[in-house]
């Protein structure tokens, strides 16, 4: 059933209508108080959903976040005498701090062992909890915290708090939903997806994973001291261990990455234990096993519902999509044969562009633009690299060729920044790129493509295209949470640019899909325009013809030249031939790390030196025998 966007805001709306009714109905003060806490909780799990649903950052410690939040805003309340609306920011800012103190020592640790080290910051907050009784109250905790209270709400405690701890919610929740939609949001999805690729396309890695760990601190911590503000009272044993857990598996529950599932989740974690608890000693039991339910009928969690309720404000989701697509800019279904159709009008049309550009433009002055010296790299005792040297001038398609183990997917990892190398250096118009992160490289004027296809499968093609534009990335992520004017004009900017490029690539109709939906040849396709949307002066292409039919190589390499009459700068390694042949200026070959010719495709395709390394040995030819016929 296709329901419009207008209607599902309007459930949403009810529902969100239904969740203001409780203290005005007559629920109990009890059933409010759980209810109180899992708002509380769904705010710290969040922070979760943040950090390893949404940047793949396996995080278990934001009890320990939790927890410093609420002592730092007990304690300003308690031994300062400050109101809680002092305390509160104070030790949500100071707890973000924390975070991105903390995550930048996570930028040198990742999978499981991050999971085991944020995972001890639990131990640690509550040893030192524990030990430092002089200022926490050890043991004991702190007690007699002044806590919130809205009178004209009328009721216990519990009722007084429960609206307001609502509203609370959902402006975080709607935070995290606005952040996800920026360029900041889409940076994190692409580390989570494929961070090699992302840091390639210039996303700075160790920056997003600051801000993210930063961000999931900022919620414990929030969580944190809306829990003291709300109980009046805490303690070491509030900010356990099993709380981590806990709130790891709301997230999981909820649907990995979904952020409307990880309130539903921590509905669930919450709610249904207590609900349970006249079952006495068989209730964990029955929860456990509901649990297991959800997850083996529902893999990717409640978030499915979420999501769906939240489809207008999520990228991608059922035709929303960022900004605004306008109908003939994307189709909605093309057939084979029309694809086939497109890829050869494209092809046609591109050779008609190159015939005028060969034909109304003058080549620019071949200088050169990539320096390599003197380049060595090796992997222990293996040396991969020795001693190469070459240039690749302006303007030039440059094949680098050579028999498997030659070093050729070395060299484009030494010039695309995601190798250092062991000797020698490499510059790119001037300025030294050899040494400096990936991310920099590109930024510099450097893009490349994979042997193997990587792109971002859970956002759509104009999200995987968009990161790579520079304008995402100069704004700040408060800015574009906002969506300041600027924030703004830099994303339609970026939207416009990312358009252009799929057009360039004859594929500006699959926009609006899913990347995971794609073919292995549109996925290809979908990285070059990700590679060529920020025009780079320098393209990398490490064996773009792998897995394409014939007729997606000959779009490829039509495509590659008109670049390449555009002014692009193209370093491609490719094992076929043919196609190396048609569309480079000059080949150099490498063979066991070493550089053996380098030239036009003709001499190198007659050099001895080329025809031994890949056929193994000297070639004799010999002449066929001729057939004489015995008289008669």
């Amino acid at each position: 059933m296709n329901v419009s966007m207008r209607t599902r805001k309007a459930i949403l709306a009810v529902i969100l209508l239904g969740l203001l009714l409780p203290p005005f109905v007559g629920v109990n003060g009890y059933a409010l108080q759980v209810l109180n806490l899992a708002f509380i909780y769904s705010i710290a799990a969040l922070g979760v959903t943040i950090a390893t649903g949404i940047t793949g950052m396996v995080v278990l410690g934001q009890a320990a976040f939790m927890g410093f939040g609420a002592y730092t805003a007990g304690l300003i309340m308690t031994g300062l005498a400050l109101p809680w609306w002092i305390a509160l920011p104070v030790a949500v800012v100071g707890t973000g701090f924390l975070g991105a103190a903390l995550g930048l020592v996570s930028t040198r640790i990742k999978g499981h062992y991050l999971a085991i080290t944020t995972l001890g910051l639990n131990e640690i907050f509550r040893l030192v909890v524990l030990n430092e009784s002089w200022l926490t109250g050890g043991p004991f905790g702190l007690r007699d915290i002044p806590t919130l209270s809205f009178p004209v709400m009328g009721g216990g405690l519990s009722q007084q708090l429960y609206v307001p701890l609502f509203l609370l919610t959902v402006l975080a929740y709607a935070v995290a939903l606005r952040i996800y939609r920026t360029a900041f949001g889409r940076q994190m999805r692409s580390i989570r997806d494929d961070d090699l690729a992302a840091e390639s396309m210039g996303v700075n890695s160790r920056m997003v994973r600051v801000m993210s760990f930063s961000l999931c601190s900022i919620y414990g911590a929030l969580a944190g001291a809306v829990f003291v503000l709300t109980f009046g009272f805490i303690s070491p044993n509030n900010f356990l261990i099993f709380e981590s857990i806990k709130m790891l598996l709301m997230v999981v529950i909820g649907g990995m990455g979904s952020i409307g599932g990880t309130f539903l989740g921590a509905l669930v974690v919450v709610g249904l234990p207590e609900a349970l608890r006249d079952l006495q000693t068989y209730y964990m039991a029955i929860f456990g096993l509901g649990v297991v339910i959800i997850l083996l009928t529902v893999p990717k969690g409640l978030g499915i519902v979420a999501d769906w309720l939240l489809a207008p404000w999520l990228p991608g989701e059922e035709g929303n999509t960022i900004g605004e697509v306008k109908a003939e800019d994307v189709s909605n279904e093309v057939s084979v044969e029309e694809e086939e159709q497109r890829a050869l009008a494209v092809a046609a049309r591109l050779q008609a562009e190159r015939e005028q550009s060969e034909a109304g433009q003058v080549r620019p002055v071949a200088e050169p633009l990539l320096v390599v010296e003197n380049v060595s790299k090796s992997f222990g005792g293996l040396v991969a690299l020795k001693d190469v040297s070459f240039t690749v001038s302006r303007g030039e398609i440059l094949g680098l060729i050579g028999p498997n183990g030659s070093g050729k997917s070395t060299m484009i990892n030494a010039c695309s920044g995601i190798a250092g190398v062991s000797s020698g250096r490499i510059s790119l118009d001037g300025q030294l790129i050899s040494g400096l992160p990936a991310w920099d490289v590109h930024a510099a004027g450097v893009a490349r493509i994979f042997q193997n296809v990587r792109v971002w499968n859970s956002m759509t093609v104009l999200e995987n295209v968009m990161i790579c534009h520079p304008a995402t990335r100069r704004a700040h992520i408060v800015s574009g949470a906002i969506g300041t004017a600027k924030a703004r004009a830099d994303e339609e900017l970026a939207r416009d640019e990312a358009l252009k490029a799929l057009n360039l690539m004859g594929i500006r109709h699959l926009a609006t899909r899913r990347a995971s939906d794609l073919s292995f040849g549109q996925s290809r396709l979908v990285e070059l325009a990700r590679s060529v949307v920020n025009k780079p002066k320098l393209l990398l292409l490490d064996e773009p013809g792998a897995g394409l039919r014939g007729g997606l190589i000959m779009e490829l390499a039509e495509i590659l030249k008109q670049l390449r009459y555009q002014g692009m700068t193209i370093l491609v390694v490719e094992h076929r031939v043919k196609l190396v042949v048609s569309m480079c200026d000059r080949i150099v070959v490498l063979n066991l790390g070493d550089k053996i010719a380098e030239g036009s495709a003709q001499s190198v395709a007659r050099d001895p030196m080329v025809i031994d390394a890949y056929l193994g040995g000297k070639v004799v030819r010999k002449r066929r025998p001729k057939i004489v016929e015995s008289a008669t």
